[in-house]
């Protein structure tokens, strides 16, 4: 992630540390950990270099593809502004924008947050049983006047929505 934002419990924090150059003072890594994984080390925001810090309330966070200077760009608005952050890899970029929106959804309280938009599961599909070698595709007759089958037995004189509940018991 780009070093001008780190994430906080509250929000997101911007620390203008990040333009300046980090000497590593961490002894915990080491060269042969660190050798050719990552390129830039992203310095410890100081807790006096805090210039704003942002809700997650009303966050929103997503690709930024109209961005064509740099690759794995993800855009965030919170409270009316907008950042455009640069992630190492699109696995990066993907769990970041995951990241920001589970943010965004538990930060509201349970009776404030939006009821999901679609449906949350898939629906079967019935699948289409494909016709009998030997029918003729013109003659759909049977299929627009089916002729109503009457059952036989103890179900003879129900109607079709108690038949099936009938089965269900």
């Amino acid at each position: 992630m780009s070093a001008s934002a780190s994430s906080s419990r509250s929000g997101i924090r911007v620390s203008p540390s990040a333009n300046r150059p980090h000497q590593s003072t961490s002894s915990s890594h080491s060269s042969s950990k660190s050798k050719g994984k990552d390129k830039y080390e992203v310095p410890e925001p100081v807790k006096s270099d805090l210039i704003r810090s942002y809700t997650m309330q009303h966050a929103e966070s997503g690709l930024g593809k109209d961005y064509i200077k740099r690759q794995h760009v993800l855009r965030v608005r919170l409270e009316g502004e907008q950042f455009l952050l640069q992630a190492n890899n699109v696995e990066s970029v993907i769990a970041w924008i995951e990241g920001f929106q589970s943010a965004a959804n538990v930060a509201l309280d349970l009776d404030e947050r939006p009821m999901p938009a679609g449906p949350i599961f898939p629906r079967r599909r019935r699948r289409r049983r494909p016709a009998p070698a030997g029918s003729n595709s013109t003659s759909v007759s049977h299929v627009i006047n089916p002729s109503p089958t009457i059952p036989n037995g103890p179900l003879a004189g129900v109607r079709p929505l108690e038949r099936s509940a009938g089965r269900r018991s």
